[in-house]
């Protein structure tokens, strides 16, 4: 189960003001100490520029990374990190902050195949992950979301789109073993529908705006956005984080809102004029409501739900509670307006009742970036310029630590594609966020040489070695150093 997240002011902040599709990770500061450094045991690619962290698929590593002018799907031999196989990529249609993932079923891997990039035309592919041989493909069309597992059928392929020149949205679905259409749930006669999350989607009205929940091959309901998300002027354009939580029954997310201004090259929101949701899966209904805040699972690592490219829902949702207005720019840090505040709650999915908070004082930072993480579901978060605690998003408990104590930091990147979109001041970008894994650094975020020991949530363990990349390289070590 893929995240989907789109989490900016605007468009027009898309790319370079933001981290990641959904307010993932960003880069660690920078330092004169190269994160990795060739291991004993192992191997390190250097050459390559993860867009994704590796996935394991048929023996191979899988994931995106920079190349062919664009993007490419790459598999790697996991014992010797040598390039096996390499195929051209596409992002087709899908909104341009939402990051690149990939749709591992087995042994295949499924992505979007270029077509035509002048109009964002694309065949979704099926290949061998041990070789990369294509096994399938779709007819040409506009496809409006990255392939994932389905969430109820994970040997199934989906995703949103349309053939031809049909101007609807269709919830699609694949056989991975041999690309048979299993599926092709109708979700608007608009070409602009897309995926929020599992089993939700925007079906690209706007009059009025809509939710529609799918269950198998039905629609399950549609719900005017507004019923759910009612602060005027809230609409997925703005952003949206959603998780399906079965064991509780709801989605649980949050959708954005318009600026309070706008300049060229930074945007003021008001974030305190949202809120956090949950709705029934199986009606759509209002189960809880709770204004002023985000829903964080997205930035923040959930309990239960982990870092990993393939997440869990959450068994605990973690929300920023905000006060003032929040400046995005194009090369900073979210800063807060004078007085604002962000405290941290850790809430019950079900009844959206809060479980425990902290409050992080003025730290605009956490509105995007990923904090340094130290332990399993433990986050480092700034007292002062020297000062930082250790925070349990399990329990809300926090001590002070060691501003040296090694963790690790989110690593994000750019990638340009030959497939253009409108920047919001009449030009067109083609640049497009990424998140590419985690690195090592301190609890400041400054990047710091690879510790002893790997912590199991940076990457995978393979054949004895554990797997890691971040936006510059992927590298494997011995298993006997990890954690």
């Amino acid at each position: 189960m893929t995240r989907r997240r789109f989490w900016l002011a605007a468009v027009s902040l898309l790319v370079v003001g933001c981290s990641g599709a959904g307010g993932h990770s960003v880069a660690a500061k920078t330092s004169a100490t190269p994160a990795h450094a060739k291991p004993l045991v192992g191997w390190v690619r250097t050459d390559l520029k993860p867009l994704t962290t590796p996935q394991l698929a048929g023996g191979r590593l899988v994931l995106y990374a920079v190349g062919g002018g664009g993007i490419q799907v790459v598999g790697l031999d996991q014992k010797t990190g040598k390039t096996v196989w390499r195929d051209n990529a596409t992002p087709g249609d899908v909104t341009p902050g939402v990051e690149p993932g990939l749709g591992v079923a087995g042994s295949t891997v499924a992505f979007l195949s270029p077509a035509d990039n002048s109009t964002g035309s694309s065949q979704l592919v099926g290949v061998d992950a041990a070789t990369g041989r294509r096994l399938w493909h779709t007819p040409t069309g506009q496809f409006t979301d990255w392939p994932e597992p389905c969430p109820d059928a994970p040997t199934d392929i989906c995703t949103s789109g349309s053939f031809g020149d049909a101007q609807q949205t269709l919830a699609l679905r694949f056989r991975a073993s041999d690309g048979a259409q299993v599926g092709a749930l109708l979700i608007a006669q608009s070409a602009y529908g897309r995926m929020l999350g599992p089993d939700l989607y925007d079906p690209g009205v706007r009059d009025p705006e809509a939710l529609v929940a799918v269950s198998g091959d039905s629609v399950a309901w549609t719900r005017p956005l507004a019923s759910v998300f009612s602060s005027p002027g809230d609409s997925t354009n703005y952003g949206w984080n959603f998780d399906r939580v079965p064991a509780a029954g709801v989605f649980v997310g949050y959708v954005g809102g318009p600026p309070v201004s706008s300049t060229a090259t930074s945007e003021t929101i008001s974030v305190a004029r949202g809120m956090t949701a949950g709705f029934r899966i199986s009606d759509g209904s209002v189960a809880w409501q709770d204004p002023g805040t985000i829903y964080a699972c997205s930035v923040l690592p959930c309990p239960g739900q982990g870092m990993s490219a393939s997440p869990r829902p959450p068994t605990m949702g973690l929300r920023l509670r905000v006060t003032g207005t929040a400046t995005y720019s194009l090369s900073e840090t979210p800063k807060l307006s004078a007085g604002g505040d962000v405290v941290i709650e850790g809430f019950n999915l079900a009844t959206g009742k809060t479980m425990w908070s902290y409050d992080a004082g003025g730290d605009g930072a956490l509105l995007e970036d990923l904090p340094p993480v130290i332990g399993n579901e433990v986050v480092a978060l700034p007292v002062s310029s020297h000062e930082a605690v250790a925070l349990n998003l399990t329990t809300g408990k926090h001590k002070l630590i060691s501003p040296e104590t090694p963790g690790w930091c989110g690593s994000g990147t750019t990638y340009t594609t030959k497939i253009g979109y409108s920047d919001g001041h009449g030009g067109t970008s083609y640049e497009r966020p990424a998140s590419s894994g985690y690195q090592p650094c301190d609890t400041l975020g400054t990047t710091i040489s690879e510790p002893a020991t790997l912590p199991s949530f940076v990457g995978i363990t393979v054949d004895g070695l554990t797997v890691t990349s971040d936006s510059s390289e992927v590298a494997a070590v011995q298993e006997s150093s990890a954690r």
